[in-house]
This record gives C-alpha cells, structure tokens and sequence, in this order.
C-alpha cells in the first residue's frame, strides 16, 4: 500500500512540462488548455522574437515554436500536432479519445482546424504584422500579397474563411452530433477550434477580418459558435484563457 501510494504521489509530481512559445493565442493555447485540463504543471517560456525565456533558433531542434520538454523523461517536442497527441495519450483525461473510432471522428475535425489555421489564421497574421518577405510568406502556403497587395490578401483571405466555415457549420448542423464536435465530450479538435474562434472574434489584429465581414465573421455559423459556448464552460478553459484574447495582437 505504501509503495503504491508513493508510486502515484511519484507518477503526480512528474506530470510538468516546460512550453516555450509566444504572448499570442496561435498554437500555444490549445496547449495550455490540454495542460489544465489533465493536471500538467507548465512552465511557460516566452521564446524570441517576443520573448527572452527561450531561443528557437538554437534550443529547438527544427528552429520553431511551440517546444515542449517532459520532465518526467526529457523527451522534446518540436510540433504543435505531435505535442498535443503526446499529452493526451502520455496523460490521459477527459480529451483523451476513449477508442479508434472516436480518435478517428477527433482528427478528422482537429484537421479541419489545423487547415483553416494554416490557410486562414496564419497568412492574416503576416499582414497583420508586416512580413512582406516572400520567403516567410511562402512558409505559411499561401502567398496572399504576391498578387495585388493588402487589400488582394484581406479579400482572397475572408472569402476563403467564409468558404471553409461554410462547409463545416453545413455539415455540423446536419450531423447534429450532440453539444461538441464528436457527440457529448470534449475533445482537443474543440479546444482548437475554440482557440481559433475567439481570436478571430477578440484579438485586437483580426480587426481586418472582422470589418471585411461587416461584424462577426462567424455570424452565419451558429452550430460552430454553439459549440464554442459549451467549451467556454469548462473552467479550465477559462482559466487557462484568462485575457489572451483581450491582451494579444492575434
């Protein structure tokens, strides 16, 4: 009894990471969120070029943000993706998919997600903060300024939001799969998806989108905003949020 007691407090106290990323919602959040929910202590680093905590460009194996280190093994991570999976299976809790098939339903629509940040956030974040160098541009797979500037971006940039989000609320509302994306739980494609809306909607940067869109650039997606409602109920989440998306430029 002893021994298994110690084991536990043991498996209890190693369950810290050190996460190093920047003062913006992007990738990192989503993390955090994890963290909270499944009781892993973080040990936040602001990593440059907006922080001193942590170099990317000579701690990092592949030279990018997020990075995590695992205390209780030393194991580093180097992709937001590959962090997440880690967490979740490494430390199981409640956004740990309970068998193949729900994990399949999970990353079908944490892909989603992974796309529309890619393709959406992630290009509206260089002309939001001015990195007008195609070589940085042609990193984030859509080269929205090679081809009339600014406002060409802006354009081509809202009309594929509205594109892609059309899609997925369509087919939320006609899966009618229950309160988050997968049914009755949960899940990290809901933490994302959540993370991604809330800073379309509350970061000062996406301003742009919300006035190319006249207003709320997810006022037509109601199933979408519903379930971002159910996620914001979850205290962790909350707490874990606090006012990044009041306090960061995107």
């Amino acid at each position: 009894m002893g021994l298994v007691f110690f084991l536990n407090i043991k498996e209890k106290e190693m369950k810290e990471i050190d996460l190093a990323y920047l003062p913006v919602v992007g990738r990192g959040l989503q993390i955090k969120i994890i963290c909270s929910m499944h009781e892993i202590k973080v040990n936040y680093m602001l990593s440059n070029p907006m922080g001193e905590d942590f170099d990317k460009d000579k701690e990092a194996p592949f030279g990018t943000i997020p990075w995590m280190k695992d205390h209780s093994n030393g194991i580093e991570l180097n992709d937001s993706m590959s962090i997440v999976l880690y967490l979740v299976s490494k430390y199981p809790g409640p956004l740990t998919p309970k068998n193949p098939d729900e994990a399949a339903l999970i990353n079908m629509y944490w892909g989603w997600t992974q796309d529309y940040y890619s393709f959406v956030l992630s290009p509206f974040h260089d002309i939001i903060t001015g990195h007008n160098e195609p070589f940085w541009r042609n990193l984030r797979l859509t080269d929205t300024l090679s081809d009339g500037g600014k406002d060409t971006g802006i354009a081509n940039l809202t009309k594929l939001h509205k594109t892609r989000t059309s899609f997925l609320e369509k087919h939320l509302s006609s899966s009618k799969n229950g309160s988050f994306l997968t049914g009755e739980n949960c899940s990290y494609a809901d933490i994302f998806l959540y993370t991604c809306v809330r800073t379309v909607q509350k970061t000062a940067g996406f301003g742009i989108l919300r006035d190319s869109c006249e207003g709320d650039p997810f006022k037509d997606c109601p199933t979408i905003l519903r379930i971002c409602e159910e996620v914001e109920k979850i205290n962790e989440v909350t707490s874990a949020a606090g006012d990044l998306f009041e306090k960061a430029p995107i």
